[in-house]
This record gives C-alpha cells, sequence and structure tokens, in this order.
C-alpha cells in the first residue's frame, strides 16, 4: 500500500513540509541540507513513492499539462499532428491533453474554460471561427498560447501555419502545366481564413489566366449526408471538366467515392488534393497533392510554446512553414 507524506515523515522523523518540499523540488529554496534532501529522495525512491498530480501541482503552481485543441483528432491532418506535439513534448516531461472541437466554437469555448480550469500550463489552439473572446480569455490567464492551421486575425497570437494562398497557386499551375484548362474547385462552406486563402488563390488564377472558375461549396456538417449526391450532380452539369482540385483531403477521398458510385472507376480527368493521405500513393491513378509538413508544424509550435512557459509570454510572431508538391 502506498504511504501517503504524513507516514514518509514520521518514518524519517521529519516534518511533513520538509518531505513535501524535497519531492516538489524546493528543497534549495527551503534552505534544506543536502544530507536531508538525499535521505528524503532516496527513501521514497526506495518505496516507489508517486506524489499525487493535483497535490503536486498545488505544491508547485505547475501542472506538466499542455492543452491541445484541434478540429478533429481523427482525421488524416489532426491526428499525426498531435502524435508529433506529444512525441516532442513526451522529451520535456509534459504530457498532453487533447480534445476536438468539431469546428463548432460553443465545443471550443467550453473545452478551453475546462483546460484553464485544469491549469494547463500552455495551449496549442487550432481556432473555430467566433473563438476571439475565449482566446482573449487564456491570454488574460496568463497562459502561453500558440495558434497553429488558422487564426483569429482579430487577436494578436503566435501563430504557426503553411502559405495556404501560394500553395493553392502552385496546385493550380501544376494542373494547367499537365493540360488541364477547365478544372474545378471543391471546397466547404468554410469562413476559416486557410479555407478562404485556398479559394481565392484559385479564383485569381482564373482572373489571371482566363479560365471560367468552377466551384462546389459542400455543408461542412452535412457531407456524410449530402456530399456524394451533390457532387455527382455539380460534375453532371459542369460539362467540360477536365480536372478537380480539393480543398482538403477528405474532400478528395469523397470525390473518389462519388466517382466511383458513378461508374467512372479510371476517372477521365485528373484530381489533386490540398493536404497527402496514404491511400493518395496506392490508388490507381495515384492522386497529386500539396503535402503539409506536419512534423516541422508540430515541432515550431511546442519550441514556441516551451520558449513562452520558460521565458515569460512575448510579442507574438508568425511563423510560416514551407509545403511540398508531391507529382504522382
Amino acid at each position: 500500500m502506498a504511504k501517503s507524506i504524513k507516514e514518509i515523515a514520521r518514518e524519517l522523523n521529519v516534518s511533513k513540509s520538509t518531505v513535501s518540499l524535497v519531492i516538489n523540488h524546493k528543497a534549495e529554496q527551503a534552505r534544506i541540507s543536502k544530507e536531508l534532501e538525499r535521505r528524503v529522495l532516496d527513501y521514497v525512491e526506495k518505496i516507489g513513492y508517486k506524489p499525487n498530480a493535483l497535490a503536486k501541482s498545488l505544491a508547485t503552481g505547475r501542472s506538466n499539462t499542455i492543452g491541445l485543441i484541434v478540429e478533429n483528432i481523427g482525421d488524416s491532418f489532426f491526428g499525426p499532428f498531435a502524435l508529433h506535439v506529444e512525441e516532442l513534448l513526451r522529451k520535456k516531461n509534459y504530457h498532453v491533453l487533447y480534445s476536438s472541437t468539431l469546428g463548432d466554437p460553443q465545443n471550443a469555448q467550453d473545452i478551453i474554460d475546462f483546460m484553464l480550469e485544469k491549469r494547463v500550463e500552455g495551449i496549442i489552439l487550432a481556432p473555430t471561427i467566433n473563438l476571439e473572446e475565449h482566446q482573449r480569455k487564456i491570454l488574460e490567464h496568463k497562459v502561453p498560447l500558440v495558434v497553429f492551421d488558422r487564426n483569429s486575425p482579430d487577436i494578436a497570437t503566435h501563430y504557426v501555419h503553411i502559405d495556404n494562398g501560394d500553395s493553392s497557386r502552385k496546385a493550380c499551375s501544376y494542373l494547367q502545366s499537365i493540360g488541364c484548362k477547365n478544372f474545378g474547385l471543391i471546397t466547404i462552406d468554410s469562413d476559416q481564413p486557410q479555407m478562404l486563402a485556398r479559394k481565392d488563390a484559385y479564383l485569381k488564377f482564373c482572373a489571371e489566366t482566363g479560365m471560367q472558375s468552377r466551384i462546389l461549396q459542400l455543408p461542412y456538417h452535412r457531407l456524410k449526408q449530402k456530399g456524394i449526391s451533390a457532387l455527382q450532380s455539380w460534375v453532371a452539369k459542369n460539362v467540360g471538366l477536365d480536372g478537380l482540385f480539393f480543398t482538403t483531403n477528405y474532400l478528395c477521398i469523397l470525390g473518389l467515392k462519388s466517382l466511383r458510385t458513378e461508374g467512372r472507376e479510371g476517372f477521365d480527368f485528373p484530381l489533386f488534393s490540398f493536404d497527402d493521405h496514404e491511400l493518395f500513393d496506392i490508388l490507381n491513378p495515384k492522386i497529386s497533392c500539396i503535402q503539409q509538413p506536419l512534423e516541422p508544424l508540430a515541432k515550431t509550435c511546442v519550441r514556441v510554446l516551451l520558449k513562452e512557459i520558460d521565458r515569460g509570454i512575448s510579442s507574438p510572431k508568425e511563423y510560416v512553414i514551407s509545403t511540398n508538391l508531391i507529382k504522382r
């Protein structure tokens, strides 16, 4: 049976406060002798004592926990990103508390409130729309904050992202280079900055090249119910399409399902995805994409956040990570 601090103190014939200060690394601050500190540490190691996490947090003022708030921890972008973040933080003796907003601002607000109550030491956040007030709340609590993937332009925070506009332009130029003269854009009905930037880049490309813009905006919250049929109907109406550019990989997978359901196994035009997926290299035909560098994104978020924790909150900066164009 695990011993309490009171029992350890009785066994060593010292005060409870002495034991508490030693196991919470405050011996030197409390002017406890090195000999007594070593005696306590040797004993707690011998009996395998592990302090209660909440009690330790209250004693040290630290939880050694980082909050990670993403849109969907189960998807092929946020899931691997989260694993990179967890691996990097584990090496620094931090635990990660995950949660998914599913794009819902109310979910995001509730998650932030919960994480602040749990006294996380920092937060890495992919914000929903209308989350400005709660981002201010994080900063008012003096909790270091790093925003990634998308931001809230009205809130000054450390912001780690890729260049969505330039990357989408690269995608359009690539499709043009392989002979696509009338390709359409498939996106979602989202006001998130990264999705708007991808759509805007396509529209600018159309204006500059004289290509007719053809855009389908699918309802994000009803993709499963409406997505396939809406895409099939749109493709059928847009005669002359010779390519499709999907603004995220789950839309590309939806497109594959839609076209195959329609019986177009070989496809008669190229498909291109913003974001890679493990399926895209084994399909026939293979699918080219803009690949977001998940590990560099995660490393930058963690590096910036740990610096904020160690040195105090600093003036916000923007960090832009370059993407890769994967030609298949």
